[in-house]
């Protein structure tokens, strides 16, 4: 059965305009659908427990949350740690960089 009409023209077009624009190493899938975006201080610190072996405290990570260490932003009265950000401090701590 086909779609109406209105529900068609409500479903955005997407063309590539310049095909240099991908990525050539793009996200892997399951972490795509795995991790949004943003994350709470809490889920942030769950998974970069997880992923370094258990050795960040709670108080030491929203200590590096407060002094900027770790990049956070408020929206309202919430604070959103970009998944982005995360990987790099896990990086960082499983190669024992100082920060």
């Amino acid at each position: 059965m086909p779609l109406p009409y209105e529900v068609l023209r409500m479903v955005p077009t997407f063309k590539i305009v310049d095909p240099t624009m991908i990525p050539e190493d793009p996200p892997r899938v399951d972490e795509i659908h795995l991790h949004p975006q943003l994350l709470p201080p809490t889920a942030a610190w769950r998974i970069l427990r997880r992923r370094t072996g258990g050795h960040i405290s709670r108080s030491t990570f929203y200590r590096w949350l407060d002094s900027g260490k770790v990049f956070s932003f408020r929206m309202g009265s919430r604070m959103y740690i970009p998944w982005q950000a995360l990987q790099e401090v896990i990086g960082q701590c499983l190669s024992g960089e100082q920060f």
